[in-house]
C-alpha cells in the first residue's frame, strides 16, 4: 500500500534531492508534544508529534511517535472548524489489515483526541490530495537542546 501511494504523489521533490530539513523549512507545520503546540523537548520525552501542510500534494498530515511503553493520549488540530475529520492511514500498533490502509480508504477520526498505542507511529491525514487554501495549521518553531 505504500508503493501505490509512492506511485501515484508527487515525485518532484526526489528529482531535487533535498533533505528532510529543507523540506521542514518548505512547508507550514507544528511540532507537537501530548499537547498541541507543546513540544516535550526534555531528554526523559518518549513522543511527539508533527502536522504539516503538503500543497502540492494538497494534503494536510499529522505524525504521532509514541515511543513510550504505553500507550498516550495526544491531542490532534481542529479541521475547518470541526467540519472536517482526519483520517487514520497508519497506526502501528493495531494489528494488520487495519495497521495501513489504502489511500482513500482511511477511516474517520472523530474528536480531537487520539491514543496512540505503545511504541507506535500513526499517520492521520486530511484533504482530497489537490492543492488547497489554508489548512489552520500554525506555525511553531522545532525544539532546541
Amino acid at each position: 500500500m505504500l508503493i501505490e501511494r509512492r506511485a501515484v504523489r508527487d515525485v518532484d521533490h526526489e528529482r531535487r534531492r533535498v533533505s528532510l530539513g529543507r523540506v521542514l523549512d518548505e512547508t507550514k507545520h507544528s511540532w507537537h508534544g501530548v499537547k498541541l503546540n507543546q513540544p516535550d523537548c526534555s531528554p526523559s520525552s518518549h513522543s511527539f508529534a508533527i502536522s504539516a501542510e503538503l500543497k502540492t500534494e494538497g494534503v494536510l498530515v499529522h505524525i504521532i511517535l509514541n515511543a513510550y511503553w504505553e500507550p498516550l493520549q495526544f491531542e490532534i488540530p481542529i479541521l475547518n472548524n470541526g467540519k472536517q475529520h482526519w483520517r487514520r492511514w497508519i497506526a502501528t500498533a493495531m494489528d494488520p489489515p487495519r495497521d495501513i490502509c489504502e489511500w482513500d480508504a482511511e477511516e474517520p477520526v472523530p474528536g480531537t483526541i487520539y491514543r496512540a498505542g505503545a511504541r507506535s507511529v500513526v499517520v492521520l491525514i486530511a484533504g482530497n490530495g489537490v492543492s488547497h487554501t489554508s489548512s489552520g495549521v500554525q506555525s511553531c518553531p522545532p525544539c532546541y537542546n
